[in-house]
């Protein structure tokens, strides 16, 4: 029986079988299937609560009493917090004598679990419920990068990790997530919905006490080889850097449309429930795509699938303007299938091949960050334009998505040097 197994040399779905002896397995079998169990619970979990504090954020904050603009403006302070600190994580992780990522990603969990809970008090003022909302889904995403290194650091441990299938239960968890705090909130109000993302979170800590230690990975790096500083990585790797900026710009249309779908739903004559719907839709047709992703690729290079990808948020950007029912922005959601559940794990792929080992902490922090850093600009574009309507955001949108486009076909294939 063979097991899909992350290993140093090989792509994420190689394949592990067990030693047989005396008529059972060897105990290190049973440690690698602990850990994927660990990671499939900590991708679900941590999706679950991420993708629903994210995509109701401006429901939530604007049924709270918080002026549009002021939405607007946390959640881009959320997303340039995220860009800001998730390049430091990466370098203190990349840095540290010790195996930490585990310990920050449990660090990040309590942070975003505390500011959830105040929330839930009566009483509480507006200003300060909206400050730590924003504070917990900067701690959510920022944990992003470190949950793509900590599969690659296990990769590079010999444990049973597979990346596709936890990322693929993560998007499931984005579409029940969705689909059941939509509900909640259109039938009994937002609180029920922090006692959701609390609980959701609540379970990725319990999670991450399943992974079991490692030791920090050296492999015999020599002088020349040791993890670069944050300057001298936008040195070494400019054309992967600028390929980032590609990567924000589709991060700012996706953002501004599924964070501003309640906006787009109003203006078609929905509510919260609709957008729980065209949300899960999304979700629901990434999973398979993402959970086979290693198919995929037997098939395209990892940048021919992010140019397939960047045309595909364009397309959809072009539908949702032209829309003119919500059945059609149900329609538009599948195209879910050929762009974020190709991006998603292909920007994985695409940083593990452009940037060495040693700066590969750092390498998935940035393009983390890159993308975090469009969601910023795409939920403070949306904010400002959210007194100009729907129409405004969509239009928006789609000069977002072809900038993304552009800078994706002209960036992703160039080379910095021979890794």
């Amino acid at each position: 029986m063979h097991y899909p197994v992350i290993t140093r040399k090989r792509d994420l779905f190689s394949y592990y079988t067990p030693w047989k002896g005396a008529g059972h397995e060897t105990s290190s079998f049973f440690i690698k299937e602990e850990m994927y169990e660990s990671d499939l619970a900590i991708q679900f979990t941590h999706w679950a609560s991420s993708s629903g504090a994210a995509a109701f954020a401006t429901t939530y904050l604007l049924n709270k009493g918080v002026p549009s603009g002021m939405v607007g403006f946390l959640l881009a302070l959320a997303g340039l917090c995220s860009c800001l600190s998730q390049p430091v994580l990466a370098s203190l992780a990349d840095r540290a004598e010790k195996f930490v990522l585990t310990k920050m990603l449990l660090i990040m969990s309590v942070l975003c679990s505390v500011c959830i809970l105040p929330q839930l008090l009566p009483g509480i003022s507006i200003m300060l419920m909206a400050v730590l909302y924003m504070v917990s889904i900067w701690s959510s995403d920022a944990m992003v990068s470190l949950l793509n290194a900590i599969s690659v650091a296990y990769n590079n441990a010999g444990y049973f990790v597979d990346y596709g299938a936890a990322r693929g239960i993560g998007a499931v968890a984005s579409a029940v997530s969705s689909l059941i705090i939509g509900w909640v909130i259109a039938k009994f109000g937002t609180t029920w919905m922090l006692v959701l993302l609390l609980a959701a979170r609540l379970g990725s800590m319990i999670a991450l006490a399943g992974f079991p230690e490692i030791q920090q990975s050296r492999s015999a790096v020599s002088a020349d080889h040791r993890s670069l500083s944050i300057g001298a990585f936008f040195g070494q790797y400019r054309w992967y850097c600028l390929s980032l900026l590609g990567i924000a710009f589709l991060g700012m249309y996706h953002a501004m449309t599924e964070n501003y779908m309640i906006v787009i739903m109003n203006a078609l004559g929905g509510n919260s429930s609709h957008v729980g719907v065209a949300l899960f839709i999304a979700a629901m047709v990434a999973a398979p795509v993402i959970f086979f992703f290693e198919k995929i690729r037997k098939v395209f290079r990892d940048t021919t699938v992010l140019k397939i990808a960047a045309v595909s948020f364009f397309i959809k950007a072009v539908g949702f303007y032209f829309a003119g029912n919500i059945q059609t922005i149900y329609l538009l959601q599948f195209f879910q299938i050929s762009s974020y559940a190709l991006l998603a794990p292909a920007q994985v792929y695409y940083a593990k091949e452009k940037v060495r080992d040693n700066d590969m902490v750092k390498g998935q922090a940035f393009i983390t960050a890159a993308y975090a850093l469009g969601c910023a600009a795409g939920n403070f574009a949306g904010g400002q334009l959210l007194s100009q309507g729907a129409g405004a955001i969509l239009m928006a949108g789609i000069c977002m998505a072809a900038a993304g486009t552009a800078i994706v076909f002209a960036t992703v294939t160039k080379s910095d040097f021979c890794l």
